[in-house]
Order: structure tokens, then C-alpha cells, then sequence
């Protein structure tokens, strides 16, 4: 709705809105391109869609009584696993075959290549944890660490002190003003992650 909002009636000389809408959209092109190269930009409205609902999700948790979808393990779990399973199909998509050579380093002996190839697509599947609890635990702590400031907050208001409130609403907006740069922050390196590895997926060289 905000994109649909803002951006329906384009303006040569841009409204504020339009330019930071603007900077959004290419700031993500910038990390498809950089991470994954021209080919990659084929799944850019995808990588532009995970990066806005998990900045919007994050951001909203900020607003006081919300809910914070992305502090629920369920959907940043959710969303990794969808992204890697996503990508392996890309793999085998593009590459046939060929895509195995990403679990198969060259050069190396054939007696190692059962272990190795182990190893490796166990540390594939780990990808879905590494990004669902990267995203999950981050978020999660930043809201207890503001829920303990607010409530250090309440408490110098029920005393009246007000030396101890205005010192506690100070780290309460600073936190804030954290949590707001961790919600982008987050979906930066989910993104950039996801790019990264769509990267080995299209060119699946060791």
C-alpha cells in the first residue's frame, strides 16, 4: 500500500516520499547485482519482496503495543527454509546436475569424496539455521533490551525521580533509535545472504 500510495503518480522533481522509495528500491538492485551479478537480477522482485516484509515486520515491532513478527522463531525459520529450498531448485534448475559440484571441491582425493560431500551438504541444510536464528535472535534481544529500559522508564516515573527518568528516556530513545537500525540492518544481511548463496546456485563452482 505505501509503495502503491507513493509511487502512483511519479513527479519529475520527487516528493520526499518518492526519493526514499526511490533510494529503497535501489538500494536492494545494488546488493542482487553486487551478490549475485547480472543473472541474479532475474530474481530481483523476489529479493525486493523478502527485503521490504522483513523490514516492515521488524519495524513494526517498534510501535508501541504491536507484534513483532520476525521475534517468533516460526517465521524467520519459515522463510529460510523456503528461501533454501528455493534455491536448491534454482541449482538443479540451471545447472542440472552440475549443481552437485558446489557439495564436491575439485582435486581432491576419491576415497574423500563420500566424507567431504557429507560434510559439505550438512553445512548447506545448516544455511536455513544460521539465517532463521541469525534474524530471530537479534530481533528478539533488541526488544528485551528495550522492554528492561522502558520498564527502568515506568519505575523512575512511579518514584518521581526525575533525574533517574530523564537519564531512563534518554537509553530509551538511544535503544530505539538502535532497534530501528538492527530492523533494517537484519533484512540487509538476510538479503545480502540470500544473494550470496543464489550466487553458488547459479554458478555452482567450489
Amino acid at each position: 500500500m505505501l509503495f502503491c500510495v507513493s509511487l502512483s503518480r511519479g513527479y519529475l522533481v520527487p516528493t520526499v516520499a518518492q526519493i526514499v522509495l526511490e533510494n529503497f528500491y535501489a538500494a536492494v538492485i545494488s546488493i542482487v547485482r553486487a551478490q549475485a551479478g547480472v543473472v541474479g537480477l532475474v530474481y530481483f522482485p523476489f529479493v525486493f519482496v523478502l527485503f521490504a516484509f522483513i523490514f516492515f515486520c521488524n519495524f513494526l515491532g517498534l510501535i508501541p503495543f504491536s507484534f513483532t513478527p520476525t521475534a517468533q522463531i516460526f517465521l524467520p525459520a519459515l522463510l529460510a527454509f523456503a528461501a533454501n529450498l528455493a534455491l536448491l531448485i534454482i541449482g538443479f534448475y540451471r545447472n542440472g546436475l552440475k549443481f552437485v559440484k558446489l557439495f564436491v571441491p575439485s582435486g581432491i582425493s576419491p576415497l574423500l569424496v563420500p566424507l567431504i560431500f557429507v560434510i559439505e551438504v550438512s553445512t548447506y541444510l545448516l544455511r536455513t539455521f544460521s539465517l532463521s536464528l541469525r534474524l530471530f535472535a537479534n530481533i528478539i534481544a533488541g526488544h528485551t533490551l528495550l522492554f528492561i529500559c522502558s520498564m527502568t522508564l515506568y519505575m523512575a516515573f512511579s518514584l518521581s525521580n526525575v533525574l533517574i527518568f530523564v537519564a531512563g528516556y534518554v537509553l530509551v530513545m538511544a535503544v530505539f533509535a538502535l532497534e530501528l537500525l538492527i530492523s533494517f540492518l537484519q533484512a540487509y544481511v538476510f538479503s545480502v545472504l540470500f544473494c550470496v548463496y543464489l550466487n553458488d546456485a547459479l554458478h555452482p563452482s567450489h
